[in-house]
């Protein structure tokens, strides 16, 4: 019997290994119930700023705001909500307004004086908030725009889009939400710059600032819910503020994020930068807690 080449026994013994075949890819995580997100009181929310690519622990905790559902009827919701922001310290202004007022009064060709840092500390906020007319009000309200304290928002929505707005993007492929600005109590700088863009958007742009747009097929959002990471199933729309992931619920449209992409324009840019209106209004759902079960009496 002749003797096999060393390279032929390789191939033999390949051969009778069989081919290796690539494993399969991990299968997607199932989509979770909508009703698990359904608003009732005690339900807990956190909402971080919406910078794509950055993973939610690695949101600054500064940033988050938590919110709770207080009470919810046929007509209306409230909730409470608080946060932390940074704000320059009182003493630090009055120094930086002394500076100010010795550098502008100060004799031609004097040596200028150093700049003075600004000091800031860290406030907590809050507020509780009532939406009196849930089922029937047309505007949605960002919660960038909350007021603090207590407030009564007549004609807005909170947290989920109008009524009917959700068939209509699924049906029509557009729906008309409108920004809410009404209230003199909304939050600045936010208001006033939302406000100015709005005005431009409705001078610069074909279609109405308050028609949303459904833009891409059924997509997923994934978010902690009382420790564990679930998957839902969303509807993505645009409007000329940016874009809506909305919970596919037509009993509750959350808007689980939005992310504010508003065109570039020379006018726009000096008004109301989109950094700027990016940074203040743009949010996404963290995590939910459900409500803590009643003790047994």
């Amino acid at each position: 019997m002749e003797r096999l080449a060393p390279v032929a026994l390789l191939l033999l013994a390949a051969g009778c290994g069989g081919r290796r075949e690539a494993p399969a890819p991990p299968a997607p995580r199932p989509v979770a119930a909508p009703g698990i997100l359904a608003l009732r009181p005690g339900l807990a929310l956190s909402l971080v700023p919406n910078l794509p690519g950055v993973p939610v622990d690695d949101v600054p905790e500064a940033t988050r705001r938590d919110v709770e559902i207080l009470a919810l009827d046929g007509r209306s919701l409230r909730l409470k909500w608080s946060g932390t922001v940074r704000v320059e310290t009182a003493e630090s202004a009055r120094r930086r307004e002394e500076w100010i007022r010795a550098s502008s009064n100060a004799p031609t060709g004097a040596t200028p004086r150093p700049a003075i840092r600004a000091s800031y500390e860290t406030r907590t906020i809050s507020g509780t908030l009532v939406f009196p007319d849930r089922l029937s009000a047309g505007a949605f309200l960002l919660p960038g725009l909350w007021p603090e304290g207590n407030a009564t928002l007549p004609g807005a929505t909170g947290l989920a889009l109008p009524s009917g707005a959700l068939e209509d993007l699924k049906l029509r492929g557009e729906a008309r939400v409108p920004l809410y600005l009404e209230a003199r109590s909304l939050r600045e700088p936010a208001s006033v710059l939302l406000r100015r863009a709005s005005e431009l958007a409705a001078d610069t742009h074909e279609k109405s600032p308050a028609l949303l747009s459904r833009v891409a097929p059924p997509h997923r959002f994934g978010l902690e819910v009382d420790g564990k990471t679930l998957e839902f199933a969303t509807i993505v729309a645009v409007n000329w503020f940016g874009t809506f992931e909305i919970l596919d619920d037509p009993q509750n449209p959350l808007v689980l994020g939005v992310l504010p992409s508003p065109a570039s324009a020379p006018v726009l840019d000096l008004f109301a930068p989109a950094k700027v209106l990016k940074t203040l209004l743009g949010f996404r759902v963290a995590s939910v807690l459900s409500p803590r079960p009643e003790p047994a009496r």
